[in-house]
């Protein structure tokens, strides 16, 4: 195949139009939070306050004395359960929901911080649940470490939730055979996939209309701003309605990135070289978490990787090497958060290397370096 010459390029090399520039400058509606269809209601909703919890008992009464409140329905989902609240402009739904009166009944064992702090603590006492990459092959060497050359430390990480600028929403309609959604989302052809599920219809018979969106970083993975709009058009039917979260409820009802300890102890000779690092990191599973979400049907194949990433495949040359994941359920729903495991482990690897760095007296970029 023959080059084109320069002098007969049509793209490269010249400044090209931005066709969505205009939309931006002027605020043109092009979120999920900005559609508009006729005669649309909208909503917004009360979930349980932990995934696993359900309702026990509601009163809507009040609720419903809020001028332009219609109904409060329930919500019963894959993703969750709660209420929602449907209305003839958001504030008043927004209002509906903070004049609901709500018992959940709550079967969670695991119900603070320090509970869950404590799990974690205790998993790293415990046989790891896997092992990833690694070098040498004599276990002897990480537990025969001269006290004079060793490096040990300890990290954590809180639940980070995705905190995007726009909040959860979604709008739906359900239109005879037909269910519509207009949502900015990631994916698609999981909400297709899982409102298919919900309501018993073939996915050719969900249309999903993907605008932009107000910031993903893994957030707009999961279904259920998606779902619980089409729950509650179900009852709108057949006018759309357009289901806003309060800040509030968008936060507490994350898929956060999750908590973690990461304990890591090292050899530095009294040359300066790292010649052995052992890492343990004690974090509940992501993918044990999304999978029975989105696919319910299909069991994780394999460790979950995301515990280790960041920590077990770094490119590091040194003579030992060991790599372990300590698996604890936290009862807290978990997502994909911007880099996934590498922003928990990035942190701890690259921490305990300045640490290293600290112990052989060398400059941090040179120690790496040397690796």
């Amino acid at each position: 195949m023959k080059l084109k010459k320069a002098k007969d390029w049509k793209i490269l090399g010249k400044s090209q139009k931005r066709v969505e520039l205009k939309e931006k400058v002027t605020g043109g509606r092009i979120f999920g939070i900005d559609v508009q269809l006729p005669d649309m209601l909208y909503g917004t909703v009360k979930m349980a306050p932990r995934k696993g919890v359900s309702i026990k008992s509601y009163d809507k009464t009040e609720a419903l004395a809020i001028p332009g409140v219609k109904d409060v329905v329930e919500i019963k989902t894959i993703a969750g359960e709660g209420l929602g609240i449907i209305a003839t402009n958001t504030w008043a739904a927004f209002k509906g929901a903070e004049a609901l009166e709500v018992e959940w009944d709550d079967p969670l064992s695991l119900q603070n911080t320090d509970q869950m702090w404590s799990a974690l603590e205790n998993a790293l006492t415990q046989e790891a649940t896997f092992e990833l990459g690694g070098t040498g092959s004599d276990a002897e060497v990480f537990t025969s470490i001269p006290e004079s050359e060793a490096v040990s430390v300890q990290y954590r990480v809180p639940f980070l939730a995705h905190a995007t600028m726009e909040p959860m929403n979604a709008t739906a309609q359900h239109d005879g055979g037909t269910i519509r959604v207009w949502t900015g989302t990631q994916a698609p052809g999981l909400i297709q996939s899982v409102v298919s599920s919900h309501f018993g219809m073939d996915s050719a018979d969900i249309d999903v209309t993907t605008t932009r969106l107000g910031g993903g970083f893994g957030r707009r993975l999961e279904v259920d701003f998606a779902l619980y709009a089409a729950v509650i058009a179900e009852a709108t039917a057949p006018h759309p309605v357009k289901v806003t979260w309060t800040r509030e409820e968008d936060t507490q009802h994350d898929t956060y990135r999750p908590m973690a300890i990461g304990e890591f102890k090292g050899q530095v000779t009294p040359d300066g070289t790292l010649k052995t690092m052992d890492m343990h990191v004690a974090s509940p599973s992501i993918i044990q978490s999304v999978m029975p979400r989105i696919f319910p049907g299909i069991s994780p194949a394999g460790p979950d990787n995301t515990v280790l990433d960041g920590a077990f495949n770094q490119p590091l040359d040194v003579e030992n090497i060991r790599c372990q994941a300590h698996v604890a359920d936290l009862q807290v729903p978990l997502g994909f958060w911007r880099s996934v495991g590498n922003s928990i482990n990035g942190f701890f690897h690259e921490s305990f290397m300045d640490e290293a760095a600290h112990k052989a007296g060398k400059d941090p970029l040179e120690f790496r370096l040397a690796i």
